[in-house]
C-alpha cells in the first residue's frame, strides 16, 4: 500500500501527541532564512507553526497557501516559525507580535498562549486555526471549516452509488469536528436516496489502524457497501478493509486515490491551503473578521477531492458538480450545527 499522508489534526489530543513524540526545540529565533521579501511596504505576516509543515498533509498545505497569499497581496515579508516545546508557545507569539501585524497559528494546543499574548498587541491581528479561545478579543479570529458541505457532497456520492441501499460512516472521536462530517454525509445521502439507510460508528481512536479495519468489516459485513471515514490515523485500516473485501470507501481530508486505488471513490473535507489565502486577503484588504469565522465551498475553504473516475460514473460526477453549485449559491443549506440527536442511527 501506497505511504500514508498524514491527515489533519482533529483535536487537541492529537496535537499534544504529535508534539511529545517530537524533538523538543527551544524557543526559536527568527533567522532570515525563514523570510522572503516581496518588496511591498506595509504587509508583515507570520505562521507560527506547532508541528513540522513538510507533513505531506494540512501543514504543507496551509503553509503553501500562506506563501501564495503573501506573493499575491504583495506583503514585505512573511515568515514561518516552528515551535515545539509547548512552554515556549508564549514567549515564541510575544516576540512576533512584536516585529509583525499579522500572526497565524494552529490548533488546540495554542490557545492558552493567544489569550495571554493578544490583549497585549491590540493593533495586531491574529488567527488560530482548528481551536475556540473561551473568550472573544476584538483582534482574534478563530476559524474553523464548513467541513458539513463537503460531506454533503460526499453523501450524495454514496446515495448515488450504493447497490444495496446501506451506506455507512466511522468518526475518529465524539467532536464537533467529525459531527459535522457526519451530518453533512447523512443530508446528502438523503437528499438523493431517500430510501438509503446511514449507519455511524466512532471509533474512539486517532492513530489505531488496527481497530479502524476491524470497524469498518464489521460495517462492510452488515450489507454496507460504501463508507465514509472521518477517521485520521485510523483510516490506514479503513483502507486496508476496504480492499479486503472490495467495497468502496470515501476519505477525509487528503486525496485517497494513492491511497485505495481500487476502492476509494474520493474525499471531502477542508482546503486549508484556501484558508490561508482567505486570511492574507481579509489582511492585505482591510476585512479582517475578529470573533469565530466558518467557512465552506463558497470560500473555496472546503472541496471534493478528486475523483476516481473509473470508479463513479460521469452522471454521479455531474450530480456532484450540480450541487456543489446549489450549496454555493445558497439555494442549498446544509445546517453547521452537529445535531446528532435528531438522526437516528441505521436510518
Amino acid at each position: 500500500m501506497t505511504t500514508f499522508r498524514a491527515p489533519r489534526v482533529f483535536t487537541r489530543l492529537a496535537a499534544c501527541l504529535a508534539i511529545l513524540v517530537a524533538v523538543v526545540a527551544a524557543a526559536p529565533t527568527l533567522p532570515s532564512a525563514h523570510a522572503r521579501v516581496l518588496h511591498a511596504p506595509g504587509l508583515r505576516a507570520v505562521l507560527v507553526s506547532i508541528q513540522p509543515v513538510n507533513d505531506k498533509g494540512v501543514m504543507q498545505d496551509f503553509t503553501a497557501g500562506y506563501y501564495a497569499g503573501a506573493k499575491q497581496y504583495h506583503y514585505s515579508e512573511d515568515r514561518l516559525v516552528v515551535v515545539q516545546n509547548a512552554s515556549a508557545y508564549v514567549s515564541t507569539l510575544q516576540t512576533v507580535a512584536s516585529q509583525f501585524d499579522l500572526v497565524i497559528t494552529t490548533f488546540p494546543p495554542m490557545i492558552q498562549a493567544v489569550q495571554t499574548v493578544a490583549p497585549k498587541f491590540p493593533k495586531v491581528h491574529f488567527v488560530l486555526l482548528d481551536a475556540q479561545i473561551t473568550k472573544p478579543l476584538p483582534n482574534v479570529q478563530t476559524l474553523f471549516f464548513r467541513e458539513n458541505e463537503s460531506s454533503y457532497l460526499a453523501g450524495v456520492v454514496a446515495g448515488s452509488m450504493t447497490r444495496t441501499n446501506k451506506v455507512g460512516f466511522l468518526g475518529a472521536l465524539v467532536q464537533d469536528v467529525i459531527n459535522r462530517y457526519l451530518v453533512g454525509y447523512y443530508l446528502g445521502v438523503k437528499r438523493v436516496n431517500p430510501r438509503a439507510t446511514v449507519c455511524w460508528a466512532y471509533v474512539n481512536a486517532l492513530e489505531d489502524p488496527a481497530l479502524g479495519k476491524q470497524f469498518a468489516l464489521t460495517m462492510y459485513a452488515k450489507g454496507i457497501d460504501i463508507i465514509h471515514a472521518a477517521t485520521a490515523g485510523t483510516e490506514v485500516g479503513v483502507y486496508q478493509a476496504s480492499e479486503q473485501v472490495h467495497k468502496f470507501l470515501i476519505g477525509a481530508d487528503v486525496n485517497i486515490l494513492p491511497l485505495d486505488p481500487k476502492y476509494g471513490l474520493t474525499a471531502t473535507g477542508p482546503d486549508f491551503g484556501g484558508a490561508a489565502r482567505i486570511i492574507m486577503a481579509q489582511h492585505a484588504t482591510g476585512k479582517f473578521r475578529a470573533g469565530r469565522q466558518q467557512y465552506g465551498l463558497k470560500d473555496g475553504a472546503v472541496r471534493i477531492l478528486p475523483f476516481n473516475k473509473r470508479l463513479v460514473p460521469a452522471l454521479v460526477r455531474a450530480r456532484v458538480r450540480k450541487i456543489q453549485r446549489l450549496i454555493i449559491s445558497g439555494q442549498i443549506h446544509v445546517p453547521t450545527d452537529t445535531y446528532l440527536s435528531h438522526l437516528k442511527n441505521c436510518s
